[in-house]
């Protein structure tokens, strides 16, 4: 692939309350977005897209990193706009269900998703002219993935939620996490060399293998993200209800 065919990222929603940070990678032949987020800032996940000057008909995928509200409970509108939805084979079976493992507080606000495409752990899939390495990554939940594209800027790494951006690694409240997960997956990310990293709540500034290792040494030492509460002062909004429009 030639340099000027490689894709550019774009931020096109951070920063709103149960949102987790959305990306478009903007590739030769449409481009593919991450994480739609929990449905409350919808209209601003997508004027964002049309921001980078894609309309949302030039953008046919949906990339999920894992289960939780405010990266996935939105992806079901997106779907009913065309997308396909692409995530790892529990993450995938999480959103086919529906329910608590979505949102702990209001699993009746969680309605059965579909999900498209499963790939298999280290597969490299061709999306609009972009090859995304699919990475298992759990820890964080048992079923997240994280997402590889090479940039102009060196490799990408869209990593979830599995660390956050201090580098302390994990936050425990969740159903399925697991320490040692965590620390493997960290290693495998760190084994890749990636030279950029896209966490779920924002861009990380310094090098990502750099990063990495600090996730993993404080992860070493104990030094994990814990959180008792998830998020109790969170109501659930019109625009963060599924009903079919």
């Amino acid at each position: 692939m030639n340099r000027k065919d490689l894709p550019t990222i774009h931020v096109v929603h951070s920063g709103a309350r149960l949102q987790c940070t959305s990306y478009l990678i903007d590739g030769p032949d449409g481009a593919v977005l991450i994480d739609p987020g929990s449905g409350e800032v919808e209209a601003e996940v997508i004027e964002g897209i049309r921001r980078t000057g894609r309309r949302l008909d030039d953008v046919p995928f949906c990339l999920i990193t894992h289960c939780h509200v405010d990266h996935c409970l939105g992806a079901n509108r997106f779907r009913w706009r065309g997308m396909k939805l692409l995530a790892a084979p529990r993450t995938a079976e999480i959103l086919r269900a529906g329910g608590h493992q979505v949102w702990y507080e209001y699993p009746e606000c969680v309605v059965p998703t579909p999900v498209d495409l499963t790939p298999a752990n280290g597969e490299i899939i061709s999306l609009c002219g972009i090859d995304v390495r699919v990475v298992y990554t759990p820890g964080h939940t048992d079923g997240c993935a994280s997402y590889l594209v090479e940039t102009a800027d060196g490799l990408a790494a869209f990593t979830g939620d599995l660390i956050g951006s201090n580098g302390n690694p994990g936050w425990a409240g969740s159903e399925g996490f697991s320490v040692d997960s965590t620390l493997a997956s960290v290693e495998k990310l760190i084994a890749l060399k990636p030279a950029r990293a896209f966490w779920g709540h924002g861009v990380i500034a310094r090098p990502a293998c750099d990063w990495l290792r600090d996730a993993r040494d404080l992860g070493r030492a104990g030094a994990w993200v814990i959180h008792a509460e998830l998020h109790p002062d969170v109501k659930p909004t019109a625009e963060m209800m599924n009903d079919e429009r």
